[in-house]
């Protein structure tokens, strides 16, 4: 029961069916579980059934007096239908609902589009040039060359969707461009291939898939965050054999190991706020919830330096204490003025999540097939714990606001029952 099969079952005003179908909408682009789960007890009391969704990763079955099921392919990211829904939904807070509204609403949600190309590709050259600039590149023709080489991966990522060509095509081949584009900077003497060639790749994350599969993971929904974790793997590993074929088609490899450059607070804060505006882009998000994520990832990006270059604290640490905030700020703001969680709060600090590690680590793996030294497993093995340690703490510092949301809700639903 995919997208446009809701909108050709318009005429189905079973109220299972619309609780399903509305199920399967939020799953599919990239709402969290949690907050699927409270839709679905809001559309419940809305439409005065008894149901409970159980969800997995290629099914959602609606348990209850009359059961069913739906599948799902919960691989893409498209916040303009999922804030769509959300508004549809959060209608149950008003009162009862008519089927036939929440029917019509849920179809006109599934047809809205991604963002528009041109925006899309400037979004890629923006947000490539941010990162370039919070890893500390110290050149404006790394910045540049880094936002051409995303542009150029945006186009191609658009270019290959048109014919059909799915997720995992698209991040390799702009991977593949990145690291070219990163092999030649270093021939050119115009800047270096870390940086060069890992901040195009780094807009390829998938950053919603991993934090939502942590949440998951955290929640004790293990086989659905196991789930997530294992595609956000793939489609990493996909990108770094990407970043790696580039590379070594210019005769350059994927550096194992690299410090942190510092970087002063107010370029890394303003660079923070060109990031969450353009990973919102990336997600689709309406362009009047931009604001939001923008104002919550200068405010994590300002807590992560301070706790990084004051305190001194590890990466892990920084970003708990980021997304402690980001929570704070923004789980009650998306709750008061009907806002996806997900839609603000991953573009905010999806820009933390350590890309750059994970990509080091699998070069590291990599290169022990011919370079079996301990100094390119213990870098391998390093980056590794970094990159697990610091989602776990996102995940962390985003679930406890989340939990506390939840629990109010339910508290407050069942006053009312």
């Amino acid at each position: 029961m995919s997208e446009p099969d809701i909108a050709q079952q318009g005429e189905s005003h079973d109220p299972r069916n619309i609780v399903l179908d509305a199920a399967v909408l939020l799953q599919n682009n990239g709402q969290a579980t949690s907050t699927t789960l409270l839709a679905v007890d809001r559309l419940n009391s809305g439409l005065g059934i008894h149901s409970q969704l159980v969800p997995s990763w290629q099914s959602l079955i609606l348990a209850g007096a009359d059961p069913r099921a739906a599948a799902v392919t919960p691989t893409g990211v498209n916040m303009r239908r999922v804030a769509a829904a959300m508004r549809v939904i959060d209608r149950a807070e008003d009162g009862p609902l008519d089927p036939v509204d929440v029917a019509a609403g849920l179809c006109a949600a599934a047809t809205l589009r991604q963002a528009n190309a041109a925006v899309f590709v400037l979004a890629c050259a923006t947000g490539s040039a941010a990162l370039a600039v919070i890893f500390g590149a110290e050149d404006v023709r790394t910045a540049l060359l880094a936002a051409a080489s995303a542009a150029a991966g945006g186009v191609i990522r658009r270019m290959l969707g048109r014919f059909g060509l799915g997720v995992l095509v698209q991040a390799f081949a702009a991977a593949v461009v990145a690291g070219i584009v990163g092999a030649v900077a270093v021939h050119l003497h115009l800047g270096a291939a870390g940086v060069v060639a890992l901040c195009p790749a780094l807009i390829l994350v998938p950053g919603p898939h991993i934090l939502n599969g942590a949440l998951d993971l955290i929640s004790l929904r293990v086989s659905l965050g196991m789930a997530r974790v294992g595609y956000a793997s793939i489609v990493l590993t996909v990108i770094a054999s990407g970043l790696i074929v580039g590379l070594g088609m210019g005769g350059q490899t994927l550096p194992v190991t690299g410090g942190a450059v510092a970087v002063p607070l107010h370029v890394d804060v303003l660079a923070a706020a060109v990031a969450a505006a353009s990973y919102s882009v990336y997600f689709s998000m309406p362009y009047r919830m931009i604001g939001w994520p923008v104002l919550a990832g200068m405010a994590a990006h300002g807590v992560h330096w301070w706790a990084s270059s004051v305190v001194g604290t590890g990466p892990a640490t920084a970003a708990l204490l980021s997304c402690l905030l980001v929570g704070a700020m923004l789980v009650p703001m998306s709750h008061f003025l009907r806002m996806p969680f997900a839609a603000i709060g991953f573009a905010a600090v999806v820009s933390l999540v350590p890309g750059m590690f994970v990509f080091r680590a699998l070069s590291g793996m990599l290169q022990l097939q011919t370079d079996a030294s301990a100094e390119v497993l213990a870098a391998a093995v390093s980056d590794s714990a970094v990159a697990a340690g610091v989602v776990a703490a996102m995940a962390i510092g985003l679930v406890v606001p989340i939990r506390l949301r939840d629990n109010l809700i339910r508290r407050h639903s069942h006053g009312k029952s």
